[in-house]
C-alpha cells in the first residue's frame, strides 16, 4: 500500500495546545487540550473539546466537567486521555480505515505513562501508534538536518515543559529539561496578582496578560476586569504591564540556565558546531515577544525563531511517519 493510501494522522499533543495533521499542509485541529464532559448516570457525555471546552472552564455547574487531560506534558487522567483522543480521532480520521497514529511525546515520560498514552490511542480506535519524542518532531519539524554528523541544538518551548536537546545522525546527544515553561508562568502572574495587587485573575486571562509583555521594550498600561479579593466583588483595574517583566524573566532565566545545562554536558567537539550555527527555537512559549532576543543576549549565541513555531511538531511527526525506518532506533 503507497502512502498517499495510508491514513496516517500526526499530532502534537501538548500540555496547553493539541494539534493535529493527515498531510503537511493541512492543520486540521489546533485548538486548546481540554475536553468538557456532562457527568451524569455514571457516564460522560462530550460536550466540547478544544477553545470551545476551554471557554468554559469556571462558569460550569456540578454536572459539568472541564479537564486538561494532560500536566506537564504527561497524561493526568488516563480515562479523559482516552476520550480526548477518540474525539481528535473521530474529527481527524478519513472514511472508515483505523488510522496509523503519530504522536510527539516528551522524553520525560516514563514507560508507564507512555503506555498510558499508548493504550489510550489504540482504544480510541487506531490501527497503529507511533510514539516520536519530542526534539525527533521538533527538529524535523524545523527544517534541520539531523542526520549527519553536524550537531544541531534545538530548543522546544511549550506549555508544560522546555527542553533543550543536542542531535546529530539522528541521535540525541545530550538533552535537559525544565517544567517552568508557559503554563508555569501564568500561575506566577496569577499569584503576582493575588499577593501584591490583591486581585483574582484567571489562567486565561494570565495567558493573554503573557503574550502582551515584552523583556525588551516599554510595556502598555491595560484596564482588565478581576476580582477584589478584599471583598469578593468583580473590579475593574488598571495594569502597568511593565512591572509584571520580573515574573516573565525569573522564567527565562531558568531556560537560559538549562540551555547552559545542555551544552555543559555535551562534549565539546560540538563547540564549532553551535558557534557557527547556533540554536533553533520552537514551540509555543517561542511566541513571548523578546525571548529570542534574551537568550541571544544572554547566551551570546545565534538563536533562529522558525516561521511556525507551533506548528514544527505536528510537521516532524508527518514526515518522520512518511519515512519512519530511516529514524525508528533513535526514536
Amino acid at each position: 500500500m503507497g502512502i498517499f493510501e495510508r491514513n496516517d494522522i500526526a499530532i502534537d499533543l501538548g500540555t496547553v495546545n493539541t494539534i493535529v495533521r493527515n498531510d503537511m499542509e493541512t492543520t486540521l485541529f489546533c485548538e486548546a487540550t481540554c475536553i468538557a464532559l456532562e457527568k451524569k448516570y455514571n457516564s460522560h457525555r462530550i460536550l466540547a473539546i478544544g477553545d470551545s471546552a476551554k471557554k468554559m472552564l469556571g462558569r460550569t455547574h456540578n454536572e459539568i466537567e472541564v479537564v486538561n487531560p494532560l500536566l506537564n506534558g504527561a497524561i493526568s487522567d488516563f480515562e479523559t486521555t482516552k476520550i480526548f483522543m477518540n474525539a481528535i480521532l473521530q474529527k481527524a480520521k478519513a472514511g472508515s480505515l483505523s488510522p496509523r497514529v503519530g504522536i510527539s511525546i516528551p522524553q520525560n515520560l516514563t514507560q508507564v505513562e507512555r503506555h498510558s498514552l499508548y493504550e489510550a490511542t489504540m482504544l480510541a480506535g487506531a490501527k497503529e501508534v507511533l510514539l516520536i519524542e519530542d526534539p525527533f518532531s521538533a527538529s524535523v519539524g524545523a527544517g534541520l538536518d539531523i542526520s549527519t554528523a553536524r550537531a544541531k541544538m534545538i530548543i522546544d518551548a511549550g506549555g508544560g515543559l522546555v527542553e533543550v536537546s543536542i542531535i546529530s545522525l539522528n541521535g540525541l546527544i545530550t538533552s535537559a529539561f525544565t517544567k517552568e515553561a508557559g503554563d508555569f508562568i501564568d500561575f506566577a502572574l496569577v499569584e503576582y496578582c493575588r499577593h501584591n495587587k490583591n486581585i483574582g485573575i484567571s489562567k486565561e486571562m494570565a495567558e493573554n496578560l503573557k503574550r502582551k509583555i515584552n523583556v525588551f521594550a516599554k510595556n502598555p498600561t491595560i484596564h482588565i476586569g478581576a476580582k477584589n479579593l478584599a471583598n469578593s466583588m468583580p473590579i475593574e483595574c488598571e495594569l502597568d504591564l511593565e512591572e509584571f517583566k520580573g515574573v516573565i524573566l525569573n522564567s527565562l532565566y531558568k531556560i537560559k540556565d538549562i540551555i547552559i545545562e545542555a551544552i555543559h554536558n555535551a562534549p565539546p567537539q560540538i563547540a564549532p558546531d553551535l558557534i557557527e550555527d547556533g540554536a533553533t527555537l520552537t514551540g509555543g512559549l517561542a511566541l513571548i515577544p523578546g525571548i529570542k532576543d534574551f537568550l541571544e543576549k544572554e547566551l551570546r549565541m545565534q538563536i533562529h525563531l522558525t516561521p511556525d513555531p507551533l506548528l514544527d511538531i505536528s510537521k516532524g511527526v508527518w514526515q518522520i511517519m512518511q519515512d519512519y525506518e530511516s529514524f525508528e532506533k533513535s526514536l
